[in-house]
């Protein structure tokens, strides 16, 4: 009895001992019901990292898609709200300048077919009229300013009867038209007044044309402009577009135009009033000056030499995607002068988010800010986007309540981009052009429609 409790208590200390020993030496035992719960942890921890991996890497590629070959990041986000940027703030009443008085329409073409142009114009023309008559033995009859001014008169009459096309012989000699031509000036004189009409001083005209393509019409032009930018303030939008004269004759600066009707032409870039339509500043292109390099950056310089005189003044020019760019708007923004124009694909400013792709949904739209500069992406068409620039909205803002679901600045865009086009509408519509080989003659006759639209503006605007 006595051996078998001894034998029991040692196997019981050696039990004892087997354990302890376990416990103490044996790192990998864990048990049971504690490591189903560690397992469950390094599973939820590697979920964590493999779903913090894929947010990163998403995070990462909608990065890469937001930004543009030149650097640029486009933020999804827009900024905040606060007070009125100074950029967006007009700083002169539009209309009539203060202090104009306009009594009648005659008043108001006098204000842009000045003394000083009729003046240049009527020395010009008895200069080539005694040159003519000397060369054929006679004598030219002076032509004095009531006689010039009739002249205009009876030209801009066959305008405002849509009788442009109609033979001048049938206009003065037939008495079924108007009796007003027959009236006012003789055919012979009114034949010889048009042939003989001149814009220059021809003795000097070669010393001039070594620095100027256009010096045939560069006084007139530029009295003309000077005369637009002095009457009239513009609104809080204005737009810069081209306009093709027709012309088929020899001219150096002609150009060639498929999208536009006539095809051929002189190309005016013009700077007009988005809302009434007034041409405040136009200029010609002429190509390459003689002895000038070849130009670059063409649509950034053409808007900033149209736009010089309303610097600091507020107002938001609207344009097309050949004027449109990033280097453009940021210099405008310097001048408090903000922009709302088309981007074309191949500007490297547009991050790839805003490039056309066939998974976007129609009508949808990405919106992307990058300082004071906002870009838009719209899908028009499936598989098509066209992309917009804007430095005078700062928000996502659609309109939800129509089925196309338009951004605000597509809108805006859409309001605002037919100035030009429709001043050149209104201008052909009413013009006083004759069938002429003379470019300097198609330049007058233009310069007469557009002067008549701003005569009735101003003065429409002042009644």
């Amino acid at each position: 009895m006595l051996h078998q409790e001894q034998d029991k208590e040692d196997g019981a200390i050696l039990d004892a001992d087997s354990e302890s020993d376990l416990s103490d030496d044996d790192v990998d035992y864990v048990p049971q019901g504690q490591a189903e719960v560690a397992g469950d942890e390094e599973d939820s921890l590697d979920e964590l990292e493999d779903s913090s991996d894929e947010s990163s890497e998403e995070e990462t590629q909608t990065q890469a898609n937001r930004l543009s070959k030149k650097g640029s990041y486009w933020n999804e986000q827009p900024p905040t709200q606060g007070r009125a940027r100074t950029h967006n703030i007009l700083r002169r009443c539009p209309g009539p300048v203060s202090g104009s008085t306009i009594i009648s329409p005659k008043d108001a073409w006098e204000l842009f077919i000045s003394d000083n142009i009729i003046e240049e114009v009527l020395r010009c023309t008895n200069l080539e009229g005694r040159r003519a008559a000397a060369a054929k033995g006679k004598e030219w009859r002076c032509l004095d300013k009531v006689e010039f001014t009739a002249f205009i008169g009876l030209t801009l009459l066959a305008g405002g009867d849509k009788s442009w096309d109609v033979a001048l012989r049938e206009l003065f000699l037939d008495p079924l038209p108007n009796l007003m031509y027959k009236a006012t000036m003789g055919f012979h004189r009114y034949e010889d007044i048009r042939r003989l009409i001149r814009f220059d001083d021809k003795r000097t005209r070669a010393v001039r044309l070594e620095t100027d393509h256009m010096a045939a019409f560069r006084y007139v032009w530029d009295c003309f402009l000077a005369n637009c930018k002095k009457v009239f303030v513009p609104s809080d939008c204005v737009t810069i577009d081209e306009q093709l004269v027709p012309f088929r004759g020899r001219c150096k600066f002609l150009q060639y135009m498929p999208s536009k009707p006539a095809k051929y032409g002189i190309k005016i870039f013009w700077m007009c009033d988005a809302r009434v339509h007034y041409a405040f500043n136009g200029m010609i292109y002429t190509g390459r000056q003689p002895g000038e390099d070849v130009q670059r950056n063409l649509g950034e310089n053409i808007v900033q030499q149209l736009s010089s005189g309303i610097r600091h003044t507020g107002p938001n020019i609207t344009m097309d995607n050949f004027f449109t760019s990033i280097p453009l708007a940021e210099k405008l923004l310097e001048k408090n002068l903000t922009l709302v124009g088309t981007l074309r694909q191949n500007k490297p400013d547009i991050p790839p988010v805003m490039k056309p792709n066939k998974l976007r949904e129609k009508y949808s739209s990405k919106c992307g800010f990058c300082g004071n500069m906002t870009m838009v992406s719209y899908v028009p068409k499936k598989g098509k986007a066209v992309v917009l620039l804007s430095t005078m909205h700062d928000d996502t803002a659609v309109d939800d309540q129509s089925v196309k679901r338009k951004p605000e600045v597509i809108q805006y865009y859409n309001h605002t981009k037919s100035g030009v086009d429709t001043m050149d509408q209104m201008v052909r519509t009413y013009t006083c052009k004759r069938r002429t080989r003379r470019w300097p003659m198609v330049l007058w006759h233009n310069v007469l429609d557009v002067a008549t639209l701003n005569a009735f503006t101003s003065y429409t605007a002042q009644q």
